[in-house]
């Protein structure tokens, strides 16, 4: 069959199903969990954990959350063919310690296969949550980084997304955790 890397074709973004959900468990654990050191102990466990709770979020969604999947392959418009190449989660979220505060679209879990980084999908799938946004009646749109994800960074600043602020991190003063960055992005509403 040969390496996926080397399949060429149109990125296609559409909404999660159930059938993605091993490929889109495998794809986020790799991403936030790598198999290296003690994760190799506990990846499997980890994968489980990320398979049930995206099963959930599938089965019981809320009126603005979606999970969205990059596909990529020889045949984009039919489906054939297809491997799962990214993944990304956007739902509505307030900040602050204030629970009545305004809620806010809001992207998680924006992982891309190692077999298909640098090749667009996470532009595409941060493209199509825009989209989503502006279907939903909002113009704002957030994200976190943490701050030694330089590619990450980067990848945002070139799409727009500018730094909204530098959240406390108290785990950082203990043990050296990187500082999450709250970032955002005002975009224009569809024609």
């Amino acid at each position: 069959m040969g390496n996926p890397a080397n399949n060429s074709g149109d990125i296609l973004v559409r909404t999660a199903r159930d059938y993605d959900l091993q490929s889109l468990s495998e794809i986020l654990t790799e991403s936030f969990h790598p198999y290296e050191g003690l994760n190799r102990w506990t990846y499997p466990l980890l994968k489980i954990g990320i398979y049930e709770d995206l099963k959930s979020r599938l089965h019981f969604p809320s009126s603005y959350y979606t999970c969205l999947v990059a596909t990529i392959g020889v045949s984009a418009v039919s489906g054939e063919n297809q491997q799962i190449a990214g993944t990304v989660d956007l739902t509505l979220r307030s900040f602050g310690w204030n629970w009545h505060r305004q809620k806010y679209p809001y992207i998680s879990n924006l992982a891309v296969s190692p077999n298909y980084r640098r090749r667009g999908v996470a532009r595409k799938l941060l493209s199509s949550c825009e989209k989503a946004v502006s279907s939903w009646g909002f113009n704002e749109l957030y994200l976190h980084v943490l701050d030694n994800n330089q590619q990450a960074r980067d990848l945002y600043h070139s799409c727009g997304y500018r730094l909204e602020r530098v959240e406390a991190n108290y785990g950082a003063w203990f043990r050296s955790y990187p500082h999450k960055i709250l970032l955002h992005k005002t975009i224009n509403p569809l024609i």
